[in-house]
């Protein structure tokens, strides 16, 4: 499994500078995963300067393109990244921080770099430029004190504690004064003996096993949202070709797609991504001919010739045409040649097309018992409808929330010949 994350036993600090996840090792060599929407990308080592590799090295945190490294004695080094280039290291001016016994967590809010220690007593530096401001102690309450407390991040101008069982808290900071804890609704983070590392990237949550794997949560508001697997061990590579833009964006579908395949342990990696909206000699195929109720196999000339515009397609991949209608009417259709594994989604496509129809790609049926005591002149009639499930027969529009697959629908895509290992 090519993009687990921090799983060596080497590795020693995570962090994170955007939308890259950092991984530092003891050998001072650093490591970086792109985090796009819920998918982790592969690793990447970074050139330049090795980090936080001293024995002495206590601490390491972020302050805008700046890793931080705190020592045991209480001295402040940094190193500004570019790119993927670590800098050479610089040491802070002004005061030591964050060297007491009894100094447990260290993370940044803005310019700040606050240290709360073992009895709750939250301590901060205003980081200005290159120089560690003189040592203040927060007003208001203690915070990430209890013997429980297993990580704290921060998201905004919030600190967030997590506790062994899994339970997240939160303190909204305001200048130098630390308000009242507030106990998150939602998903428990961070509760398993084997997680090892949780860092914020935006406002995603992103827990690290011992294993590699990665798991993630949306924060909004005081809510932690549906757990997601940020790098699944197998993936479905797809080649996304935009003949009309949809009226959901894409990347709401794609996201969708990536959530609930990611229940299967499977990602969804865009592979690459072809702007067609422009006049070309395939304008006409915008508005697609396509065979009535889209039978498996059975393709017009149209589609031959939509499929056929394949450039940078491999062997195992998936492609996706997005074209303006098709007639008859449909909001996807999951018939290709036998050559090329594909689908077409239509511009008034769902939020939950693009996974439907990729279902269908990878041999998953329409679910039965949607249509029961319909009449012979109508006999799909979704008389009994399920929307809980995302290859209902009877519309994805009405799906409500986030669909499930059963173990059975699971199966069949982790065994599929497009599911890849990641």
């Amino acid at each position: 499994m090519s993009n687990r994350i921090a799983f060596n036993p080497q590795d020693r600090f995570v962090v994170c500078i955007g939308s890259t996840l950092i991984v530092t090792t003891r050998n001072g060599d650093t490591f970086g995963h792109d985090i796009t929407g819920h998918t982790a990308d592969r690793f990447f080592q970074f050139a330049g300067a090795k980090a936080a590799f001293n024995p002495g090295d206590r601490f390491v945190t972020t302050l805008g393109n700046t890793l931080i490294v705190i020592t045991q004695t209480g001295d402040v080094f940094g190193h500004d990244v570019s790119g993927r280039t670590i800098g050479p290291a610089f040491k802070f001016a002004g005061s030591k921080a964050a060297f007491n016994a009894v100094d447990r967590f260290v993370v940044t809010i803005g310019n700040l770099l606050i240290v709360t220690t073992q009895n709750g007593d939250v301590f901060g530096h205003e980081v200005s430029g290159r120089t560690i401001g003189a040592p203040f102690k927060f007003a208001g309450s203690k915070a990430a004190f209890n013997t429980v407390d297993r990580f704290v991040v921060t998201a905004g101008n919030t600190l967030i504690v997590t506790t062994q069982n899994g339970d997240v808290f939160g303190h909204d900071v305001s200048g130098h004064t630390i308000g009242p804890p507030f106990k998150f609704t939602g998903s428990r983070m961070a509760f398993n003996p084997q997680d090892r590392f949780v860092v914020m990237v935006g406002n995603t949550m992103i827990v690290t096993t011992q294993s590699g794997a990665a798991f993630g949560a949306d924060v909004v508001g005081r809510n932690i949202g549906a757990i997601f697997r940020l790098n699944p061990d197998l993936c479905i590579r797809l080649h996304l070709k935009v003949w009309t833009t949809p009226n959901i964006a894409i990347q709401t579908m794609l996201t969708n797609m990536q959530d609930l395949f990611g229940t299967a342990g499977i990602g969804v990696v865009v592979a690459s991504r072809e702007d067609l909206t422009g006049f070309n000699i395939k304008t006409a195929l915008r508005d697609l001919d396509v065979v009535p109720n889209c039978p498996g196999g059975q393709l017009t000339g149209e589609q031959v010739q939509l499929f056929n515009n394949r450039d940078n397609v491999g062997e195992f991949d998936v492609v996706v045409h997005f074209v303006r209608s098709t007639s008859p009417v449909l909001n996807g259709c999951a018939s290709h040649p036998a050559d090329v594994f594909g689908a077409v989604v239509t511009q008034v496509a769902s939020a939950w097309t693009l996974a439907h129809e990729i279902g269908h790609v990878m041999d998953l049926r329409h679910i039965g018992g949607e249509d029961t005591n319909c009449p012979a002149s109508t006999p799909n009639c979704c008389s009994t409808p399920n929307f809980s499930r995302l290859m209902t027969g009877c519309g994805t529009g009405n799906i409500a929330g986030t669909p499930i697959l059963i173990q059975g629908e699971i199966d069949t895509l982790r065994n599929n010949s497009r599911t890849r290992p990641s």
